[in-house]
């Protein structure tokens, strides 16, 4: 599955996790701020992608309806879907805000509810928890992906906040005696971000 994904930028912080979550479920996911470099052509890479993947993933709200972008990328798929049949359109609602009535035939997903979790596998048609599960350990073993567990913290495969990898990352800990409490969590060596909780004992 090779899936484009169609939002306006406003949208991008719903969006994202979403992204993340199919190519963590082995879909080759094409987002524009992960493919599209300084001095590329925009219109050219997006020309490109939209010939090239089997999947469009319309993410529509109130920002996307206006946007002159997000209405020719869905409606070039659409074009392409009627003409070959060689494209899935498949409209994500972020919102209540109504389909254009092209749209409106073709079955949608809500994320009305903000579930990034079944939006993603809804849309790699995972009919379980445990098939995305078992697909998101494969995609890690196949990958290489270096992984750690921090307890306080949990799984990290680098540093939500300037990317390092997790070889970067430093467990730490410490005891509140007053409370008779021990924290721990997760630092990273190359910014100041840090992240933890209380541990049980």
């Amino acid at each position: 599955m090779h899936v484009f994904i169609s939002h306006n930028h406003r949208d991008k912080p719903e969006v994202t996790p979403i992204a993340a979550r199919l190519r963590m479920l082995g879909v080759d996911v094409w987002l524009d701020s992960w493919e599209i470099r300084p001095g590329d052509s925009i219109v050219g890479k997006v020309n490109e992608a939209l010939g090239l993947v089997d999947t469009v993933a319309v993410f529509w709200s109130a920002q996307a309806a206006p946007s002159r972008w997000v209405n020719t990328e869905w409606e070039t798929a659409l074009t392409r879907r009627l003409s070959d049949g060689s494209v899935r359109v498949i409209p994500v609602r972020l919102d209540e805000t109504p389909l254009p009535t092209l749209l409106q035939p073709i079955m949608y997903v809500s994320m009305v509810d903000g579930d990034a979790d079944r939006v993603a596998r809804e849309l790699t048609g995972s009919t379980s928890r445990a098939d995305a599960l078992r697909a998101m350990q494969q995609t890690v073993e196949e990958s290489g992906l270096e992984y750690r567990y921090f307890p306080g913290y949990g799984v990290a495969v680098g540093c939500p906040r300037c990317g390092a990898p997790s070889s970067a990352l430093e467990h730490w800990s410490g005891v509140d005696h007053a409370r008779d409490d021990m924290y721990a969590g997760v630092r990273c060596s190359e910014c100041p971000w840090e992240e933890g909780g209380e541990v049980l004992w």
